[in-house]
């Protein structure tokens, strides 16, 4: 029983996260529009290269790579979600023969002071950063 919940909030945790890369997308969508760019950002875009590599937001022209993600809890995960950003931007230029135009990172949730870190992290490495809710952990326990 306890595996049937778990894996049923795992599922619940997936489906949120999906429907939270096509809010992504759309939002990109509607930033560039307002900046005269007219582009067709799609959400779990999988490119052929390296055998496959699955982007989570993607537009071929202008270059637009992200990642998204509903949760990042300390400084090393959100250093693992730029990671994933730079791999898929990798391939992405690859694959297209362009330069990336836009880098993002979306987060749905995250600690404030992880968010800060983020923040820093972003501004350093030129990418765009979308963050949905922050919290404070204070009085938190794991």
């Amino acid at each position: 029983m306890i595996r049937w919940i778990i894996n049923t909030l795992n599922d619940i945790r997936d489906a949120l996260g999906g429907g939270f890369e096509y809010y992504t997308a759309r939002v990109i969508k509607l930033l560039l529009k307002e900046r005269g760019i007219d582009c067709d950002v799609r959400a779990n875009v999988t490119l052929p290269i390296d055998g496959f590599k699955e982007i989570d937001i993607f537009c071929p022209e202008p270059l637009i790579i992200g990642e998204v993600t509903v949760r990042l809890r300390s400084r090393e995960e959100a250093d693992n979600e730029i990671e994933k950003l730079r791999a898929s931007v990798d391939a992405a230029e690859r694959f297209t023969g362009r330069k990336t135009h836009l880098k993002v990172i979306a987060v749905e949730f995250v600690p404030s002071d992880v968010a800060q870190y983020l923040m820093s992290r972003a501004k350093d490495e030129g990418i765009y950063l979308i963050i949905g809710r922050e919290y404070e952990t204070q009085g938190l326990t794991a």
